[in-house]
């Protein structure tokens, strides 16, 4: 017999400096890391023995959409205030989230805005879509399935 799981957004929480990502966006991709480089590179010699080099670099770039009337969008353009006006490693803040069920996600203490979102009116609710960068992510382990 085939073993059986099962997901829910629900089971997913994400911090932003210490606060609750609240207002998420409708759809499959509300919160996405994408590491900033592949894990390493493979090399092969003209005589065919090969060497695998891997990437010091941890960095990853998180996309956060969210709602116009979320307070994490507040938060996050107090933050780019903040950025703006201290141009420092004292404007970087924290970001965690994970899946309970699966146990995937991550977390980084220094995070900053690399992106803030388009402000757009128009006949229907859009997206404001945040994109956030650390040069430490520190991916979680999944369970098994």
């Amino acid at each position: 017999m085939g073993n059986s799981t099962a997901y829910s957004m629900v089971n997913v929480s994400a911090t932003l400096d210490g606060q609750a990502v609240q207002g998420l966006w409708d759809g499959d991709d509300a919160i996405v890391v994408t590491r900033g480089a592949d894990v390493g590179s493979g090399l092969v010699g003209a005589d065919g023995s090969g060497i695998f080099s891997i990437s010091a670099d941890k960095s990853a770039q998180i996309s956060v959409k969210l709602q116009h009337t979320s307070p994490t969008h507040r938060l996050l353009h107090q933050k780019l205030k903040r950025q703006q006006a201290l141009g420092s490693v004292a404007a970087a803040f924290p970001f965690s989230f994970i899946d309970v069920g699966s146990n995937e996600g991550g977390t980084s203490d220094r995070v900053f805005i690399m992106t803030a979102p388009a402000d757009s009116k128009g006949k229907a609710a859009v997206v404001r879509e945040w994109v956030l960068w650390t040069a430490d992510w520190n991916p979680e382990i999944p369970n098994n399935g």
